[in-house]
């Protein structure tokens, strides 16, 4: 997955918070916040081969990521959960995740400025 291949949909969001600007940019506040942690988490499972840590911490990322409607970066991390849950292309696992490490710098910045958009139409 390119990085310009990165596509935030927020309209799940929108949806769920029926319009309201201030809950959205709250809940990408949350994904901002928390979701760096996930990652760290998953890195030091991935070093250690851990498969259930693999599968737990890329289980908390991939829903967030539905949420954040960054469908192509939450099939990735099914994949990388579901190979974790088999115990099985451990390669696959660790080219997934050094793939998405970019991928989420990206994604990072786009939804700064999605949330910028936000409270500019706040105003």
């Amino acid at each position: 997955m390119d990085n310009h291949e990165i596509i935030i949909d927020l309209s799940y969001l929108k949806e769920v918070a029926s319009g309201n600007i201030e809950f959205m940019v709250e809940m990408i506040d949350i994904f901002l916040d928390q979701t760096p942690g996930y990652l760290v988490n998953l890195k030091e499972a991935i070093e250690n081969k851990n498969w259930q840590k693999i599968a737990e911490s890329a289980h908390k990322i991939k829903p967030t990521l539905g949420f954040m409607g960054i469908e192509s970066a939450r099939e990735t991390m099914a994949e990388i959960e579901l190979n974790a849950r088999k115990q099985e292309n451990f390669e696959n696992i660790v080219l997934k995740h050094n793939q998405m490490q970019e991928v989420f710098k990206t994604i990072f910045v786009k939804l700064e400025e999605k949330k910028q958009e936000l409270l500019a139409q706040d105003n």
